[in-house]
């Protein structure tokens, strides 16, 4: 039988493999997890556009509204208008409180989808492993009624 030798350049080799190898699992995982970001971005600027649409329509919609129960498509726009300014000055009001709360869920949102991929690794993990106790405890009843009944 033939002894291997320890060898320096053997193991540097190795290392250095390994360092590389490691370098590109992490450049595929963060471009992974940034095209999931920039995914779910892209969908919530759409969103927000879509919504944006739908307000302009329903606005337009309560200024003919009021201008018809006043005779007055003037006095219908105005009082949508008025509508908006107070609702503008409400948001201004609490801009600091809903400035904290819009940081926090965009974060939480962010931090979901970068997360997102080692907690389907984590709740697999979990559902096996439920799986199993299931399994067991089915086995369990089994061989207990075995024993009860038929012995």
């Amino acid at each position: 039988m033939e002894e291997q030798k320890f060898s320096f350049t053997g193991s540097f080799q190795k290392t250095k493999e390994y360092a590389d190898t490691q370098l590109e699992l992490f450049k595929l995982r963060a471009i992974a997890k940034s095209a999931r970001i920039g995914g779910a971005l892209v969908l919530d600027v759409t969103k927000l556009l879509l919504s944006l649409i739908v307000v302009f329509f329903l606005s337009l919609a309560l200024g003919f509204f009021l201008g018809e129960l006043m005779d007055s498509n003037a006095l219908g726009f105005l009082s949508t208008g008025i509508l908006f300014l107070i609702v503008l000055f409400i948001v201004i009001a609490k801009e600091p409180k809903l400035e904290a709360k819009f940081m926090d869920l965009t974060i939480a949102r962010i931090l979901s989808k970068w997360n997102d991929e080692d907690d389907l690794e984590k709740k697999k993990k979990i559902k096996d492993a439920h799986f199993a106790n299931k399994k067991k405890a089915e086995e369990t009843k089994v061989q207990d009624f075995y024993e009860e009944n038929i012995s």
